[in-house]
């Protein structure tokens, strides 16, 4: 099957999915670009949509995503760490949304999760983490870091005490690391 994905899509988009996916008892957090992206009020927001799972497993409810996906006529794949991967029609928009939780070399610590942040988008409840969180998430997984530097670039106001508490939540054998991809963005740690 040949999908072309649309160029961007809204925050009434997202809340959308957000909504369907709460429908169908999918709980979740956003833990992606989104997040910074809505941080720097994009009005279009552009890339796929990742999502931390609370509630059902991907891995053991598999099929809970794949229903959600035939039900709203949406196409079902995977993810490279083999979790459930969703394009989701919106209008004429095709939204690629991708599904984590703390698997194989997928791990967010239980304090990011837990102390998400919602915003609430006509009457849906949108949970997603702070953009500190997830700048150092993404200095852990070294890739992007051009991009990671544009987004260090273009917010203002980064608060570097979430910055520093994040990093504690982070393995001991790897801070040295995110702490040198941190400098390397552009943040003095």
């Amino acid at each position: 099957m040949y999908v072309v994905y649309a160029m961007g899509y809204t925050l009434d988009d997202l809340a959308v999915i957000i909504e369907k996916l709460s429908i169908h008892g999918i709980d979740s957090v956003v833990i992606g670009d989104t997040v910074v992206q809505l941080a720097l009020k994009k009005k279009v927001l552009e890339g796929d949509i990742d999502l931390f799972v609370l509630k059902p497993s991907v891995i053991v409810d598999e099929g809970v995503f794949i229903e959600l996906a035939e039900k709203n006529n949406w196409h079902y794949s995977m993810t490279e760490a083999g979790t459930p991967r969703i394009v989701a029609r919106i209008g004429d928009k095709e939204i690629p949304i991708e599904f984590y939780e703390n698997i194989f070399d997928i791990y967010i610590p239980e304090e990011i999760i837990n102390n998400a942040r919602s915003i609430n988008v006509k009457g849906v409840k949108i949970k997603l983490i702070k953009p500190e969180e997830y700048i150092v998430l993404k200095a852990r997984q070294g890739i992007d870091l051009d991009k990671l530097a544009k987004y260090v670039r273009e917010l203002k106001g980064l608060d570097k005490k979430v910055i520093l508490k994040t990093l504690e939540l982070m393995p001991e054998d790897e801070k040295k690391t995110i702490i040198n991809r941190l400098r390397q963005v552009g943040i003095a740690i």
